[in-house]
């Protein structure tokens, strides 16, 4: 009888920066392997997919990301069993982190898609760069977020807008965090009911973001006009500001129906679970791919 082999789980990001009219790719080198590889590495215990190349392109090029929609992932062997890599797309910004460690990465460079294709030792790297040229760059993204859990209705004899996050909840939106740092947030809004404002309260604590509430994103608002509900999500959208919305099941899944039109995205038309999210990632007004982020371990 074959004994069944590790699944070993890794993320990593094809980090790009403008470089006059076109982009350049950073590839690293990894002298313990003699190869040049997209920046990556294996997910520490706890650690999600996103968090985990987030800290990757953070620790191998000294570079403080700002990701844009996941790519996909490459399947390969090796030694421990078999590897799965899920990537995102990545921009550079112009925050420094510090310089990586020479024993793990001796070399940084920057090359042209092309040129930096042909460098990448594996092919699988090879594909996702493939996979990012077809999206291109420049997105932003609006995250659509569903509350965390609350207490439930029935055991709630107050006002339903004053119904709280139980202790599930309040231990989710502690580990919102690390799902949405890597997008470079810079606004978030929110339902004024009580268990939006007290998921993202962390968030925006820790990210120093003056949370905008408003009736129009909440479940009694969209039932009074759900054209104001509509508009609010639209104007931000195309404010092409990196945000947040936290809001409802009921209101979240018709907004995104309104927002993408005839556009065709998986998941859509299923319900989401306390602390779960869409993100919608968006450029010139258009819709460019959809990610759907699951809750936190809680």
């Amino acid at each position: 009888m074959s004994e069944s082999k590790e699944i070993v789980q890794a993320a990593g990001a094809v980090l790009w920066r403008k470089k006059g009219k076109s982009i350049e790719i950073a590839l690293v080198h990894r002298p313990r392997y003699d190869d040049w590889s997209l920046p990556k590495g294996k997910l520490e215990t706890g650690e999600s997919h996103i968090a985990c190349a987030y800290r990757e392109v953070l620790e191998e090029t000294g570079v403080t990301p700002v990701f844009g929609p996941e790519l996909g992932q490459a399947i390969y062997e090796v030694p421990e069993g078999q590897k799965v890599v899920r990537y995102w797309a990545a921009q550079a910004s112009e925050v420094p982190y510090g310089k990586p460690d020479p024993a793990e990465i001796d070399q940084v460079l920057w090359l042209a898609p092309a040129a930096a294709k042909k460098k990448l030792t594996l092919e699988d790297d090879q594909k996702i760069v493939d996979f990012f040229l077809d999206f291109g760059p420049n997105t932003t993204p609006l995250v659509l977020l569903r509350h965390a859990k609350a207490v439930r209705r029935e055991d709630w004899d107050g006002d339903d807008g004053d119904r709280p996050l139980d202790v599930v909840g309040q231990r989710q939106a502690k580990r919102l965090l690390p799902l949405y740092l890597p997008y470079g947030i810079k606004e978030i809004h929110t339902s004024d009911a009580m268990r939006c404002l007290e998921t993202v309260q962390p968030i925006a604590r820790s990210l120093e973001i003056k949370t905008v509430s408003s009736k129009d994103l909440s479940e009694y608002g969209y039932a009074i006009d759900k054209e104001l509900s509509l508009i609010y999500v639209q104007e931000l959208f195309e404010s092409n500001v990196a945000a947040l919305i936290c809001s409802h099941n009921p209101v979240i899944p018709k907004l995104v129906k309104k927002i993408l039109g005839k556009k065709n995205f998986k998941k859509l038309d299923e319900k989401l679970s306390p602390a779960e999210a869409w993100i919608l990632h968006h450029r010139d007004g258009e819709i460019v791919a959809v990610d759907w982020v699951e809750a936190p371990n809680s």
